[in-house]
């Protein structure tokens, strides 16, 4: 595939593809909803969170997003989770989205278009280190091997709590890296980002409640630059 996830000096994981960067993340109430789109941050997570305090009869969080650190991802999914969220994807939930938000929902409703996206998670084995190598390059033997520290125990940290997070809520682990194994070998050339799972599929990993919006639901590309294929569950 094109894109693994990527690791950046300053241990964030960027679980996303460089080339789906947002403008600014916004979180509003519209009508009975919670929407959430841009990029999952930290600042967002937190607006979320003091719009939910006084709103606490809203139970449905609307999410389009490429992603975010993984942590970040796992910080509002276990807010969902908590809360007994439904989690509804009208257009597209990748990457960080994909892995820990869109499973954490009670219900998961989905329109017949929309695209959830995965490419990889703390659990990887693939891994493009080359915008971290170039940041280890301008740094001194010192620095370099402290950052390399760090970032081990980031990793060590984030895997740990990724296992823990899926086992919480009866998820198995390998719905981020499935389309990495060999079994799935033959979409590893240039032509592919990542990977959708079919409902099945979905349902097999442990992720229920998945209901669409004026069925069938069927992949439709939202960009010619991002090519994913489908595992369905005969497949695993």
């Amino acid at each position: 595939m094109r894109v693994t996830n990527c690791l950046y000096l300053g241990f964030v994981l960027c679980n996303a593809p460089s080339a789906m960067a947002e403008l600014e993340t916004t979180v509003v109430v519209k009508g009975d909803k919670f929407v959430y789109e841009g990029d999952i941050s930290d600042d967002a997570n937190e607006t979320l969170l003091s719009l939910y305090k006084n709103n606490g009869q809203i139970k449905t969080l609307e999410i389009k997003s490429y992603g975010g650190e993984i942590n970040l991802g796992m910080d509002l999914g276990e807010f969902v989770y908590k809360n007994n969220l439904t989690v509804e994807v009208n257009d597209y939930c990748f990457s960080s989205c994909a892995n820990y938000v869109f499973p954490s929902g009670k219900r998961k409703v989905i329109s017949n278009r929309a695209v959830i996206g995965f490419h990889g998670g703390a659990s990887s084995n693939e891994f493009d280190y080359s915008e971290f190598e170039k940041e280890l390059a301008s740094l001194s033997t010192q620095q370099r091997e402290e950052t390399l520290n760090e970032m081990t125990k980031y990793m060590e940290k984030s895997t740990k709590r990724e296992a823990d997070f899926y086992s919480m809520m009866g998820v198995d682990q390998r719905i981020t890296t499935l389309g990495q194994s060999a079994a799935f070998s033959l979409f590893d050339g240039e032509d592919y980002d990542g990977w959708y799972y079919s409902i099945s599929a979905l349902n097999k990993l442990g992720v229920d409640n998945v209901f669409v919006i004026d069925p069938p639901w069927e992949y439709k590309p939202i960009r010619s630059d991002l090519t994913l294929f489908e595992i369905d569950a005969d497949k695993f």
